[in-house]
C-alpha cells in the first residue's frame, strides 16, 4: 500500500511539473512575441503614401505622411532629412523593393535619371519598375534593374537588336537582301527592293554610316564617326542560303567605344555558362565584351575544338550527366565521338545537352558581331606546321586574319602562324618568372625584325616586368585580373587584361 500511495503522490508530482513547464513556457512564448510585436511596432513598420504599412531595412528612417519627408532623429532631437539614397522596402518581409528619395528626401515618383544618364521609372508608392510593360500608356523595353533600354544593343533570343528609347529600332532603310547561292550580303534600295546600291556610304536609321563597294557588298572595315565610335560593319556570311532573306541590318552592327584598356573575356562568360562555350560568348558580347579569348585543341580526326585542358574531363559528362569514370584525352577522340558527351551539364538543367563547341562555329559568331577573339594554341595537340596552317586557313575563310590575335605558351605555333600571315598579332604567355629571360629576349628579336608581338603575363609578374617591356618598346597584357582594386594600381604601361568578369573602362569610369 505504501509503495502505491507513494507512486501515486509521484505520478501527481510529475504532471504537477510538467503543467508548469508548459505553462512556464506558454507564458515566456507569449511575451517574447509581445515583445516582438511592440517592437516591430516602434521600430520595423512605417507608412508612407496611401497609408500603406511597410517593414524597412534601416530602421533608423522615419517618414513624415504630412510632409512627405524621409528622415533621421539625431541625438539632440533633430530631424534630418535622407536625400538622395536608395532604400529597401517589403509589405511582406519577403520581397523587397527599391525606393528612392531626391536631393530634398522626398519619394520619387514616376520618371527619373539614374546617376548613370538613362531612365528609369517608378510606381506612384515609389517602387521601382523592373519588367518590360506599358508605362504611362506606351510599352518600354527595361533591363532587369530597371533601365530604360536606349541607345544600345542587347542580344535577345530572336537575335542583336538596337534599341532607342525602349523601342527597337527598325527601318525600311536598314532592309539588306541575302542572295540566294552568293556568299555576302548585298544592301538594296528601299524604294526599289530589285536594285542594289554600288559604291555609296550610307546612313543607317541610328545614325551610323556604312560604305559599299562596286559590287554592293557592304566594307568589312573598322570606320570611325564623328563622336568617336569604331563601327564594324557587317561580314560577309560565309555560307549559301537556302533561300532569300531580308534581315535587318541594325541585327548585324554592333557599335563599340574605344578602349583606353583592352578588356579580354577568359573563355566567355564563364561564370554563367560552360567555359569555351557560345552560350558563353553571347554572354560576353551582352556584358559588352569586344575581346574573347577561347582555347584550341585538336581531335584525333584534325578538328579544331575550343578545350582548355588536354582531357575533357573538367568540363564534360556522360550523356546521362554523370561524371566520367577515367581520364579521356581529347588527342584519343575523333569529333563524332566527342558529340556523345554533355558540355553542358556542368552549369546546370539550363545548359543540359549542350555539344562542344567548334572553332568554325565560334568564328562565325565572332564575325557576325564584331567579336575579336583571342585563339590560344594549345602546345598539347597543335604540335605540326600542317594543323596550324589549317586553322590559319580557316580564320582567312571567315575573313578574320586581321581581326584575331594568337597566343600560346608554346613558341612554335606562333612561330607557324607568321610562316601563313607574317602580319599576325601574336601573344607570348607567361606564366612564371623563371622563363622571363627565354620568352623575352624571342618576343624582342621578332619585334625587332618589326612583327607585331607582345608579352601576355600572369598579372603577379607585371611589377618586373613593365619596366623592362616600356624600355624595349614591347606591349605588355596581363592575365587572368579578377580584382578592380588592383586594377587601379596597373603600370600605364599595361595596355590589356584577360579576366573572367571585369570591364575595365567601366570600373575606371570611362
Amino acid at each position: 500500500m505504501a509503495n502505491k500511495r507513494r507512486k501515486r503522490k509521484l505520478k501527481k508530482w510529475v504532471k504537477a511539473t510538467v503543467f508548469m513547464m508548459v505553462l512556464f513556457i506558454i507564458s515566456t512564448a507569449g511575451w517574447i512575441c509581445y515583445g516582438l510585436f511592440m517592437n516591430g511596432m516602434e521600430d520595423a513598420v512605417y507608412s508612407y503614401v496611401y497609408e500603406k504599412p511597410l517593414i524597412r531595412v534601416e530602421n533608423s528612417i522615419k517618414f513624415d505622411v504630412t510632409g512627405g519627408i524621409f528622415y533621421k532623429v539625431t541625438k539632440e532631437e533633430e530631424r534630418i532629412a535622407v536625400t538622395d539614397k536608395v532604400l529597401m522596402v517589403s509589405d511582406d518581409g519577403q520581397l523587397f523593393h527599391e525606393i528612392r528619395t531626391d536631393e530634398n528626401g522626398k519619394l520619387i515618383t514616376g520618371w527619373y535619371e539614374g546617376n548613370d544618364g538613362k531612365y528609369y521609372y517608378t510606381r506612384d508608392h515609389g517602387w521601382l519598375v523592373t519588367e518590360s510593360g506599358e508605362i504611362e500608356g506606351r510599352y518600354y523595353e527595361l533591363a532587369s534593374n530597371g533601365r530604360v533600354l536606349d541607345q544600345e544593343w542587347i542580344y535577345k533570343d530572336d537575335g542583336l537588336c538596337y534599341y532607342i528609347d525602349g523601342q527597337i529600332a527598325e527601318a525600311e532603310e536598314d532592309a539588306l537582301l541575302f542572295i540566294e547561292g552568293e556568299k555576302g550580303f548585298y544592301y538594296l534600295d528601299h524604294e526599289n527592293h530589285s536594285a542594289m546600291v554600288t559604291d555609296a556610304q550610307l546612313t543607317l536609321a541610328d545614325g551610323r554610316e556604312i560604305i559599299l563597294d562596286e559590287k554592293g557588298h557592304i566594307i568589312n572595315k573598322v570606320l570611325q564617326d564623328e563622336k568617336g565610335l569604331l563601327c564594324y560593319p557587317v561580314p560577309e556570311s560565309f555560307r549559301e542560303a537556302e533561300q532569300t532573306e531580308i534581315i535587318p541590318v541594325s541585327s548585324y552592327l554592333p557599335t563599340y567605344a574605344e578602349e583606353t584598356l583592352r578588356s579580354v573575356n577568359h573563355r566567355g562568360y564563364h561564370v554563367e555558362a560552360p567555359e569555351n562555350s557560345l552560350a558563353a560568348y553571347r554572354l560576353s558580347y551582352s556584358q559588352g565584351f569586344h575581346y574573347v579569348e577561347c582555347d584550341i585543341q585538336l581531335t584525333a580526326d584534325g578538328i579544331p575544338v575550343l578545350l582548355h585542358n588536354d582531357t575533357i574531363n573538367a568540363v564534360a559528362r556522360n550523356s546521362d550527366g554523370s561524371m566520367l569514370s577515367e581520364q579521356v584525352y581529347i588527342s584519343s577522340l575523333t569529333y563524332q565521338q566527342l558529340l556523345e558527351y554533355d558540355f553542358g551539364a556542368i552549369k546546370g538543367d539550363k545548359y543540359r545537352g549542350m555539344k562542344i563547341t567548334t572553332l568554325e562555329e565560334f568564328l562565325a559568331y565572332c564575325k557576325s558581331v564584331g567579336l575579336h577573339p583571342y585563339l590560344e594554341l594549345k602546345g598539347e595537340t597543335v604540335r605540326t606546321q600542317a594543323q596550324v596552317d589549317s586553322i590559319v586557313a580557316m580564320v582567312d575563310s571567315y575573313g578574320m586574319l586581321g581581326n584575331v590575335t594568337w597566343i600560346s605558351f608554346a613558341s612554335d605555333p606562333l612561330q607557324m602562324v607568321l610562316n601563313d600571315d607574317p602580319n599576325a598579332r601574336l601573344g607570348f604567355l607567361l606564366s612564371a618568372q623563371n622563363s622571363i629571360s627565354s620568352v623575352f629576349s624571342t618576343v624582342q628579336n621578332l619585334h625587332n625584325q618589326g612583327y607585331n608581338v607582345f608579352i601576355d603575363a600572369l598579372f603577379s609578374a607585371s611589377p618586373s616586368l613593365a619596366a623592362r617591356c616600356r624600355e624595349a618598346d614591347i606591349p605588355l597584357e596581363l592575365w587572368t585580373v579578377n580584382t578592380e582594386s588592383y586594377i587601379r594600381t596597373l603600370d600605364s604601361w599595361v595596355s590589356g587584361i584577360t579576366t573572367d568578369t571585369l570591364y575595365v573602362d567601366r570600373i575606371l569610369g570611362y
